[in-house]
């Protein structure tokens, strides 16, 4: 391999290494979706286990703000599969 060659495939190496971390945040939203959909029925508590999820993720406080036992529960839900990083 010629030496522009092989600065090329660096220079794309590089920009594609840049980008991991955003699509890695992409797929992360939908497993949240995915798992959460598996754990709780009903669109309500399917975004509650997504919160929380989402805060524990993001080193937010145990806030479930909830209006009723099962939307707590599906908050702790996703709190419990998240992890503060």
């Amino acid at each position: 391999m010629d030496t522009k060659s092989k600065i090329l495939v660096m220079a794309l190496t590089v920009a594609s290494l840049a980008m991991a971390p955003s699509l890695f945040n992409i797929n992360s939203a939908a497993a949240a979706t995915s798992w959460c959909e598996q754990q709780v029925k009903g669109s309500d508590l399917i975004e509650y286990c997504k919160r929380g999820w989402s805060d524990h993720d993001h080193c937010k406080k145990y806030d479930p703000m909830a209006d009723s036992k099962e939307e707590g529960a599906a908050y702790k839900k996703g709190w419990d599969h998240g992890s503060c990083k």
